[in-house]
Parts: C-alpha cells; structure tokens; sequence
C-alpha cells in the first residue's frame, strides 16, 4: 500500500515537473529529489533521463509536439 500512495505521488510530482508547473521552485525540487533519494531510494530525474534514453525517438517527437505548442501560445 506504501509503494503504491508513493508511485502515485511520484507520477503527479513528475508530471508537473515537466509541464513546467515549477519552473520557479526549481532549486527546492532538486533538493528533494536529493533527499528522496537518499532516504527512500526513489530518483524522480533519473529515471526520467533513463526514459529519453530508452525511447530517443518518442523523446524526440515529444520535443517537436512542446515547441509547436509554444508556438501556437504565442501566437495569442
């Protein structure tokens, strides 16, 4: 039950993470992400890298899908 509340709270972290959602809180993440790894073994960014890793392609085409995004923001 303990790992599932923590995978849960683990996907919403890392999900705002990479909307941008805390952008300003970016030096206070790192900190946890530190601190998380070093008391319960969970590495929220290395696992994210991993992911590129493992799948350039779709890192890829997901790059192109958030700048085309950006684009089509500013152009409001």
């Amino acid at each position: 039950m303990f790992g599932f509340l923590l995978a849960i709270l683990k996907s919403i972290v890392l999900k705002l993470a990479t909307t941008g959602a805390f952008n300003f809180m970016m030096p206070t993440l790192l900190k946890i992400d530190k601190w998380c790894e070093d008391k319960i073994g969970l590495d929220i960014i290395k696992q994210e890298q991993r992911w590129f890793e493992k799948y350039p392609l779709l890192a890829k085409r997901i790059e192109t899908l958030e700048s085309k995004v950006k684009e089509l923001e500013s152009q409001k």
